[in-house]
């Protein structure tokens, strides 16, 4: 229980930060407990009862250990919870000259704690409705074009944008292999090893390909297969997209 709780103390700080919006959850169900009872019965206990499953060291033992555990902290509702307390507490307030000084000073509070996270880097504007990178879009449909259900295997950049982008394409694996989800085997997670290595082992690659049914292999433009391995397998390349090779072994 005592690793339990270690693994459950580091993902809260993570998720909390530097506290200011824990403090102002705490604030904010403090207030309504005390001042607005008849919301306790309404979602303060269910909450509290929320809190009491998330931050359980037997349930992440038994459970949560096992999933990305910070996303547990999303179903309580400390968002929510903060807009609801401050619309109360304006509310409170008789006269309006009050009720703008109170929504003001709640404004400033928030405008200088915390930071943009649009300003943090990981996010870029998006190329496409579906929103995916564009090379990806073009190697999907290239790959639809030519197959009505392609089955592939595909490399890291692919694996939840593909299957954002189509339900019928088929990849060997996907955001399984990182841990998403717990149900891939030794066989995937050694050809997105093998896929991922800084030089492909391509006489592995496209026999398990060859034997499993696998017409599309996508890899990353600086792995070139050599023609005497495409030949052995049957398979050759129909284009390069950006930083991606694609090779099929279908008809022609």
């Amino acid at each position: 229980m005592e690793a339990a709780m270690t693994e459950i103390t580091y993902w809260y700080h993570q998720y909390y930060g530097d506290n200011v919006l824990l403090i102002m959850a705490m604030a904010s169900y403090v207030y309504l407990f005390v001042y607005e009872k008849k919301e306790r019965k309404r979602f303060l206990y269910p909450i509290a009862l929320l809190v009491f499953c998330v931050l359980n060291p037997l349930l992440y033992f038994l459970v949560f250990y096992q999933i990305i555990y910070w996303r547990m902290f999303w179903v309580i509702p400390d968002a929510l919870v903060i807009a609801y307390a401050a619309t109360k507490l304006v509310k409170a307030n008789k006269k309006n000259l009050d009720k703008i000084l109170v929504l003001a000073i709640m404004v400033v509070f928030l405008a200088f704690n915390g930071k943009n996270i649009y300003k943090r880097g990981g996010f870029t504007f998006i190329q496409n409705p579906e929103k995916i990178d564009r090379e990806v879009k073009a190697v999907c449909d290239i790959m639809l074009e030519m197959e009505d259900s392609p089955r592939c295997i595909l490399p890291r950049p692919f694996l939840s944008q593909a299957r954002q982008y189509s339900g019928k394409i088929q990849s060997m694996y996907g955001r399984n292999v990182e841990g998403y989800i717990l149900d891939a085997n030794e066989d995937q997670w050694g050809m997105y090893y093998k896929m991922e290595s800084g030089t492909v082992n391509f006489n592995f690659v496209f026999r398990v390909a060859s034997e499993q049914g696998y017409n599309f292999v996508v890899t990353y433009e600086w792995n070139e297969a050599l023609d005497s391995v495409l030949e052995r397998y049957h398979f050759r390349e129909i284009d390069v997209v950006g930083d991606y090779r694609i090779y099929y072994s279908g008809a022609e």
